[in-house]
């Protein structure tokens, strides 16, 4: 009998550690940390977590990393059923004064990671550099400064990384308009609502259901975005009625399996909860899926921070950029990154970028 109790027991073991490991990211205040990204000791990112903070299972891993654009990295030890809180990055937006000057000026940071854990391809590209934007208060045109790349272009799909980059050309920092009237210009066809959630928080919806949320951080008077946009994108087409749209999508839902495009966007916001375009903070965007042969989960991750604003003269403009002028070297972008305070990646993320850029 206790021969039989000891198998029973075994088994029940067993069991248990087969079953999905689930974990949760939250705040300080226990709020739900949509869009984690969950990074294994080899430096591969595992998944991200769900609009409710959580990501089902890690996959087996005993130890992992975990970041956030927004968020202190941390590395834990995954317990069945994990929740880990995560502390507020110490990167904030510098104040600006209001002036009659015409323009704004801001200077954004931005950093681009491909990663596939083929363990055969082993495929690994990086990017970063620093853009020099401009918003004319007065036609609301913004001047994007699209030049200046670093020489840290990582991997043999160089050339085919180019769509990436084209898709992410006007995400490294000032928008002319809200976050709001963008979703509602580009989603006609699918109703985008946002509605009150509790207090500081929004649900926002289409008419097939929640395809995002809103929370104003009213410690850093922030206002943060968390968006599905592969979840849009499928609505929207769906919503045309159009069969060669639907067929288009499907085959590449059928190429790309278990596609995410998520977006995270961070504003600064006065006490009534106004903003503009140079409020903009931080902004991350993040596509994953299982490729059609198999050559394991792909991950592009983009993220973007502004870390110097002013009102100026166009003559001012002129010399500020001439200022900020600098040589996009790995080492000099490193040196950028922690004199601006700006979120780091995981350790073991950061390990694998250095001895490839090497």
């Amino acid at each position: 009998m206790k021969k039989i109790l000891i198998m029973v027991v075994a088994a029940m073991m067993a069991t248990m550690s087969a079953q999905a490991q689930k974990i949760q990211t939250v705040d300080k205040d226990g709020q739900p940390v949509p869009y984690a990204s969950i990074i294994s000791e080899d430096g591969n990112i595992i998944g991200t977590t769900d609009l409710n903070g959580i990501l089902d299972d890690v996959k087996g891993a005993e130890v992992v990393s975990i970041t956030h654009v927004a968020y202190q990295p941390k590395k834990v030890k995954v317990g069945q059923g994990g929740r880990v809180t995560l502390e507020d990055a110490d990167f904030g937006l510098p104040e600006i004064t209001v002036t009659k000057k015409p323009l704004v000026y801001a200077q954004t940071y931005y950093r681009i990671i491909y990663l596939n854990d083929d363990p055969e391809l082993k495929l690994c590209y990086y990017r970063a550099g620093v853009l020099n934007n401009s918003f004319d208060r007065k036609t609301k045109k913004v001047s994007k400064d699209e030049d200046h790349f670093s020489a840290c272009n990582i991997g043999v799909v160089k050339t085919a990384l180019n769509l990436v980059l084209n898709r992410h050309k006007g995400l490294g920092g000032l928008n002319p308009k809200k976050v709001e009237n963008r979703l509602k210009d580009n989603f006609k066809e699918i109703g985008i609502a946002f509605s009150s959630n509790g207090p500081g928080k929004q649900r926002v919806t289409d008419k097939y259901g929640t395809i995002g949320s809103v929370t104003d951080n009213h410690d850093k008077g922030e206002r943060r975005y968390s968006l599905d946009m592969h979840k849009l994108a499928l609505h929207e087409t769906q919503a045309t009625g159009s069969n060669k749209k639907i067929a288009k999508a499907e085959k590449k839902e059928a190429r790309q399996k278990n596609r995410v495009d998520q977006d995270f966007l961070v504003y600064r916001i006065d006490d009534q909860g106004n903003y503009s375009p140079e409020d903009y903070v931080m902004g991350q965007v993040c596509t994953s899926y299982d490729d059609e042969k198999d050559n394991g989960h792909v991950v592009i991750l983009f993220q973007s921070f502004t870390v110097d604003r002013a009102y100026v003269t166009k003559d001012e403009l002129k010399k500020i950029k001439k200022e900020n002028k600098m040589k996009m070297t790995y080492q000099n972008l490193q040196q950028f990154e922690r004199a601006n305070k700006i979120p780091a990646v995981p350790a073991d993320l950061q390990k694998r970028i250095n001895e490839i850029v090497k």
